[in-house]
């Protein structure tokens, strides 16, 4: 289940209030994804805060044997020891100077599937797994290219007078099996479920995120940045998809 999905279904958590830590008030247009489904591939393309879904698509059901992974890993705690038990070997740089710190590993590797998931059962509300897989042997149509960092200022109000630009951060293609579809549209779509169907072909997904109010901590003790960190946002999640053409608006309330 991913965070947004989470909120769909009224159980918003840790990883929930991890990505709207950044959103103050106001509306904010969140994370978008493009699908296009084919009898072999699940091909997508979408923003920063989706990547995790899509590795974990790639991860249910891409072929076994070894796999070209590189990238990078970014968290902001220090988990050294904990990744340093895993077969892959991995080598972390801290940022300097003030301020949270925060944890790099750059990844350049040819490993096993199950050290790969190992990778991203360590997974926790402030770590990015910013990486691409494919096959080694070049299995299609499986393939994940994800950016290695950030992009500036995040997602932006699209110009209705213009076409919308595609979602660009981590993009490619995963077999279309029944469990790997299941799995993205129950992570993705789970309340457009009933207008997906065998014959689906397109499906754009937006999210747009009205933060009305800010439940700050009122504890002295806390610093600014904890504050910030701890505050829980009331709002609302407005998602609008577009499938085969057909324009759907859905409405949630949340508290995270």
């Amino acid at each position: 289940m991913s965070w947004v999905s989470k909120i769909i279904n009224g159980n918003p958590d840790e990883f929930t209030h991890a990505r709207l830590v950044k959103y103050g008030i106001g509306s904010h247009p969140g994370p978008r994804t493009s699908l296009t489904l084919s009898k072999p591939s699940i091909k997508f393309k979408a923003d920063l805060d989706q990547e995790k879904v899509i590795l974990r698509g790639y991860l249910k059901g891409a072929p076994a044997g070894s796999h070209k992974v590189t990238g990078m890993i970014i968290t902001y705690s220090d988990r050294t020891s904990e990744y340093g038990q895993l077969n892959m070997p991995i080598t972390w740089k801290k940022s300097k100077g003030k301020g949270t710190p925060v944890f790099k590993a750059k990844l350049d590797e040819v490993a096993p599937l199950d050290d790969i998931k190992a990778l991203l059962e360590l997974d926790d509300p402030t770590t990015f797994y910013l990486l691409t897989l494919n096959p080694r042997d070049g299995t299609k149509p499986w393939k994940i290219a994800t950016k290695t960092s950030f992009p500036k200022g995040g997602p932006k109000e699209e110009d209705k007078e213009k076409q919308e630009k595609d979602p660009v951060f981590t993009k490619g293609a995963l077999g279309n099996t029944p469990e790997v579809l299941e799995y993205i549209l129950d992570a993705l779509a789970p309340d457009l479920r009933d207008k997906i169907g065998p014959k689906t072909k397109n499906i754009m997904i937006r999210n747009n995120f009205i933060i009305e109010d800010i439940e700050i901590p009122d504890d002295p003790s806390l610093s600014f940045s904890e504050k910030r960190r701890l505050a829980k946002k009331r709002g609302k999640l407005i998602r609008s998809a577009t499938i085969d053409g057909d324009d759907h608006t859905l409405e949630y309330d949340f508290l995270a």
